[in-house]
């Protein structure tokens, strides 16, 4: 297949995944993003991944101890995306859906970008320093290598 010359190339933004994890920080993010659906028209996909259960299985059980931790981070993880719905509204923003995946981040926000063929990736960002993503084992970092689309980083 023969790639068009850059001059040729539009960017129309239809589908757009901003992840969101209740920190001051995802905020940032999702302020973008909702003016980004907002003034394209894109579709907004708020995502929030439940990592803590995913971090946490070679500790788990099937106890009931472990099945109630794991609705406590579930019932976390809806009242961020309420959250985040009710802000996105009031931003102007009406074309939003929110979902919540449980797993790694970094895999399943590139699996959610692969399957519903997004456009677009917004991510907020720490400024951390080449030898700092080395340690911190960035997210962001991870995303932005195999994401199948542009990757937006936003400072806070």
């Amino acid at each position: 297949m023969r790639k068009k010359p850059l001059s040729e190339v539009t960017m129309e933004y239809k589908h757009i995944l901003c992840t969101f994890d209740g920190s001051e920080l995802s905020e940032a993010g999702l302020k973008h993003a909702a003016y980004l659906s907002k003034t394209t028209g894109a579709k907004l996909h708020i995502l929030y991944v439940v990592e803590k259960w995913y971090r946490a299985a070679d500790m788990a059980t099937d106890s009931p101890e472990w099945q109630k931790i794991h609705e406590d981070w579930l019932d976390k993880g809806r009242e961020l995306l309420e959250a985040a719905a009710s802000k996105v509204k009031s931003m102007g923003a009406s074309n939003f859906q929110t979902v919540m995946k449980d797993g790694d981040a970094a895999y399943e926000i590139v699996a959610m970008a692969m399957e519903h063929r997004m456009d677009l990736i917004v991510m907020a960002s720490h400024r951390y320093s080449p030898v700092g993503k080395l340690f911190a084992g960035s997210v962001t970092d991870k995303v932005t290598r195999k994401a199948p689309c542009p990757v937006l980083w936003v400072f806070a």
